[in-house]
Formats: structure tokens, C-alpha cells, sequence
């Protein structure tokens, strides 16, 4: 036979532009599966979470112990609660706050042969100075203290049982200080410590006990030299932030984790995270959880350093808040459940309970702000949310007598329930009321109304 010399007839090659769709389908839809893959996915609620109690949670809670920032009972305590937002079906973001926090590290009151050991005041800068040991009062004024020739001298003040639940140490020692005292010698004959952070200033102001404090109160008027060593750290703590994949923060519930130094925070705050906690709980699984954001603030006793960050992180849809209501304190008592924020949403508060008491949270100093005083003020974490033109929501039980102290160990659980059913039908009352957002404040909060 011949050799075939035409090549036989074939099927034409497929358009280039065929070979190109189909290479993209691929590519799509492998990216689409690792998109599906890996975008972020609510937990499955777990129903032991569930059906846990504020009794229960107390439990746990309280065995962790003082929670001040980077500690082991404050990072024991952080990540049981992101647990427990977990198990009840929230997906939990750790955000950092970095912070830094004055550590004791000892000092002396040293006058003549006399030397006792003291402690720093906690916000204390520390520091060795000498001068003659100026008797005060406690509840002597500014303008008192000068006419007692305090100016380059040590203040020396003694507090009783009496004095102490009248006089707050940071407010003494900014009377002390604005007079012209070189430091202060606190004689603590207090039946609780105060942990309350002090005005922070290079100068020695301390305590010492109430039996070492009566060789130095006889010693008034000789010269004195007061050292204090106080490191400052810088520590991390972490926000918890617990809300549905697809939620938006339209009302946020806060409450702040950490404590002071040396105080179990029973009431403050350990009572304001089981109220959210709570509110979490009740929350699962209904339209409410799909418009909240459950935040536990971190280092709120070192001065709201944790809501200021929350407040200012630009993956915050602040416009999107119709509404933050923050619990502190509301595990005793001491006063009726009270009120303190913005008038559209006390309105919306008295409807629910006619008899609310209200209070006002502005005897606090003023802030400063880029060397501008801002007309900002209150004690809790709502305050970083007002500077950014957020209605506010403070509910608070009046200051017990362990406030800031060791012996702030118990809470009922019947306020924590009763705060968190109140929160819950007031966020819902300002989800159903008309809301136009209003434009942030500015950097120097200057503009801002409640």
C-alpha cells in the first residue's frame, strides 16, 4: 500500500476563550469553598451554658480572687468568661490593652532614730524627700493646709474608723499636694484599705499602720525623711467582646472584669460581668443577639483605659450604637438600683419603672485633653462612649462599705438578675423607639452632651 501523503480531517481546537472559562469556574469555585471555609462562624450553643445560673456563675467566678490587670486570678477569670460567651453561642474577640500599672516595691518613714516601714498609695510616683512633719486633718481644706505651713514640708494625717468613710485618699492627697507638700504620711487606722488610685506625681505619698503611725504622730514637727520605691510596669490586659458573627452593635452591654489591688471585686465589678453575662444568656438564641455586643472592659480601675480603646478602634461601627448601657456595682444594695446618662433613654427607663432613681455622675474632675479641660465627666466606662456621641446608660447600686477593699467578697445574686432583666427590656424599649445617629464629638470631646 501507498503511504498517506493528506493528513486526515479532525475536530477543530476549542477557542482559546472556552479554555479560559472553564480554568476561571475552577478558580472561583475552589476560592468561594476556602472563602466558605474560612470566614469567621457563630460556636454551636452548648446547653449547660444555658442553662447555668448567676448562683453558679458567682461560684466560679469568685474563686479566681482579686482581678487587677495581669495577675493570675485576672487572667484565670478572662478565660473562663470567654468560655462561657463561647458556649452560649458567641463568637469572642480578645482585644489588647496595654497599660501601665505602679507596682509597691517598700519605703520608709525615717524621723530621728525612728524607722517604720511604709507602703506607696496606690497611683503613687514615689520618690525620697525630707521636711518637717506637718500635722493635719484629714478634712482640712487646700487653703487650711497652706495656713498650717505645709509648703516644702510632709503632710501628716491620721484617719480613724470615722474619718475613713468620710475622706477619699486621692482627694487628701491632692489637697496635700496643691498646698505644697513635698509627700504624705497616711496613719491608717482605717477597718478597710482603700485601693482608690491617687492623683500619680514623683513624690513619696504613703501609708503606715495604725501602731507604727502613733511613734510617728508623736514625732509631729520633727524632720522626717519619706522614701518610696514604686516601679511602674507596663502589662497587657483584654477586652472581651462577645457578640453573633453577623451582629451589629446597636446596643452594646458593658461592665468592666478587672478590680484593685488586693479586693476580691465582689461588687465592683465582678457583679456588673454576671449581669452581662447573664443578659448573654438570656439573649441566645433570640432577634436581640443579632443587634448586641456583650463587652467586658479591661483595666476600668487604672482609668477606663480598656472602653477607650474599644471606643476608638476603627473597626467599631460607633454610628451603628443607638445605645451603651454599662453595669457597675450592682451586686449590693446600698442604694436602690439607679440611673445616670442621656435623657432619651432615662425616658425610656422611667417607662419601664416609674420610681427609677436617678443620680448624676459628674463629681469626678474634669478630663483634660490636649490641654483643653473637657466637659466630659463620670466614674465608669460609659464615659468613653459619650466622648464619641453615644446615648449612655449607667446603672449603678450606690457605693457599699466594702468599696474598694478586701473585704468586698459577697454579691446577691437577686440585684445581679434583677439589673440584667432591666438592661434587657430597656435595650429592647431603645430598639423599638425612633433614633436618628448623631455625628461623633471630636477628639476633644468638647461638643459632646448627655
Amino acid at each position: 500500500m501507498y503511504a498517506r501523503r493528506r493528513r486526515l480531517p479532525t475536530k477543530p481546537a476549542a477557542p482559546a476563550w472556552k479554555w479560559g472559562v472553564a480554568v476561571l469556574s475552577v478558580v472561583l469555585l475552589m476560592g468561594g469553598g476556602w472563602l466558605a471555609a474560612g470566614s469567621p462562624r457563630n460556636p454551636a450553643a452548648q446547653p449547660a451554658a444555658t442553662a447555668r445560673t448567676v448562683e453558679q456563675d458567682w461560684a466560679t467566678l469568685k474563686g479566681f480572687g482579686p482581678r487587677p490587670v495581669e495577675t493570675p486570678g485576672h487572667g484565670g477569670a478572662v478565660a473562663w468568661l470567654e468560655t462561657q460567651f463561647t458556649a452560649l453561642g458567641y463568637r469572642v474577640t480578645r482585644q489588647p490593652v496595654t497599660l501601665e500599672r505602679p507596682f509597691d516595691g517598700g519605703g520608709t518613714v525615717r524621723v530621728g532614730e525612728l524607722s517604720v516601714p511604709a507602703a506607696a498609695l496606690y497611683g503613687a510616683g514615689g520618690g525620697e524627700q525630707s521636711g518637717r512633719l506637718v500635722r493635719v486633718s484629714p478634712t482640712d481644706s487646700r487653703q487650711q493646709m497652706e495656713a498650717a505651713d505645709l509648703r516644702g514640708q510632709i503632710a501628716l494625717v491620721a484617719l480613724d474608723a470615722a474619718s475613713c468613710g468620710a475622706v477619699s485618699w486621692r482627694d487628701l492627697a491632692d489637697r496635700a499636694t496643691s498646698a505644697g507638700a513635698f509627700g504624705l504620711v497616711v496613719v491608717d487606722g482605717c477597718p478597710r484599705q482603700q485601693s482608690s488610685r491617687v492623683t500619680t506625681m514623683p513624690l513619696p505619698l504613703v501609708r503606715v499602720n495604725a501602731a507604727d503611725g502613733q511613734k510617728v504622730l508623736k514625732l509631729a514637727g520633727q524632720t522626717a525623711t519619706v522614701t518610696s520605691s514604686v516601679e511602674v510596669r507596663k502589662v497587657t490586659g483584654h477586652n472581651l467582646i462577645a457578640a453573633r458573627v453577623e451582629a451589629a452593635p446597636e446596643i452594646v452591654f458593658g461592665a468592666h472584669l478587672d478590680s484593685v489591688n488586693a479586693s476580691p471585686g465582689a461588687n465592683d465589678n465582678a457583679s456588673g460581668v454576671l449581669a452581662v453575662l447573664d443578659m448573654a444568656r438570656q439573649a441566645a438564641g433570640t432577634p436581640l443577639a443579632d443587634r448586641a455586643w456583650f463587652v467586658l472592659f479591661d483595666a476600668e480601675e487604672d482609668g477606663l483605659h480598656g472602653s477607650s480603646a474599644f471606643a476608638r478602634d476603627p473597626s467599631y461601627p460607633v454610628r451603628e450604637t443607638r445605645a451603651m448601657l454599662n453595669m457597675d456595682m450592682v451586686g449590693v444594695a446600698a442604694e436602690p438600683l439607679g440611673f445616670a446618662g442621656n435623657a432619651e433613654v432615662l425616658a425610656l427607663a422611667r417607662q419601664l419603672r416609674p420610681d427609677l432613681r436617678v443620680f448624676r455622675d459628674d463629681d469626678q474632675p474634669r478630663r483634660i485633653t490636649f490641654g483643653r479641660t473637657s466637659n466630659i465627666r463620670g466614674s465608669s466606662d460609659h464615659v468613653s462612649f459619650i466622648r464619641w456621641g453615644v446615648r449612655t446608660g449607667y446603672l449603678y447600686r450606690g457605693e457599699d462599705a466594702n468599696y474598694h477593699g478586701p473585704g468586698d467578697k459577697v454579691l446577691d445574686p437577686d440585684l445581679v438578675r434583677d439589673t440584667a432583666d432591666f438592661a434587657l427590656k430597656l435595650a429592647n424599649r431603645v430598639l423599638e423607639a425612633p433614633w436618628t445617629p448623631r455625628e461623633t464629638c471630636g477628639i476633644t470631646g468638647r461638643d459632646c452632651r448627655e
